[in-house]
């Protein structure tokens, strides 16, 4: 594989975390502060604080995986990958399977797989 389409190709992957994880920090946390609070049964003052705070995880993981990509730093591939597993795992679990919703699911355990594949791919090229 071409060390340019590798980049390219997993920057893309990470761009829905940037997207979604500035939404969350420029709203506060508002957009999705109503849906977690219904989901989990808390306040929705705390989900709106929940929210801005995993606004900030998704960001920085996806800065930490970004500057390991584009440095060939596999440690930060590594650990940015992890993280950003880790907060899709979260998520899916709170949202997705209390009732259990299939399409939504199967797309984050692909994003997940994905994730999971990058240390690999990018550490061969």
């Amino acid at each position: 594989m071409k060390t340019s389409s590798v980049k390219i190709t997993s920057s893309l992957l990470i761009l829905m975390f940037i997207i979604s994880g500035i939404s969350k920090i420029i709203s506060f946390g508002a957009n999705e502060s109503k849906r977690l609070s219904k989901k989990i049964n808390i306040p929705k003052k705390y989900s709106q604080i929940i929210v801005f705070l995993a606004g900030i995880w998704e960001l920085i993981s996806s800065i930490i995986l970004l500057i390991g990509i584009w440095n060939f730093n596999k440690t930060l591939i590594h650990y940015g990958s992890l993280s950003l597993i880790i907060f899709t795992i979260i998520a899916t679990l709170i949202f997705y399977t209390q009732p259990f919703k299939h399409l939504p699911f199967l797309s984050n355990l692909t994003t997940m797989c994905a994730l999971l594949l990058l240390p690999y791919i990018c550490v061969k090229c």
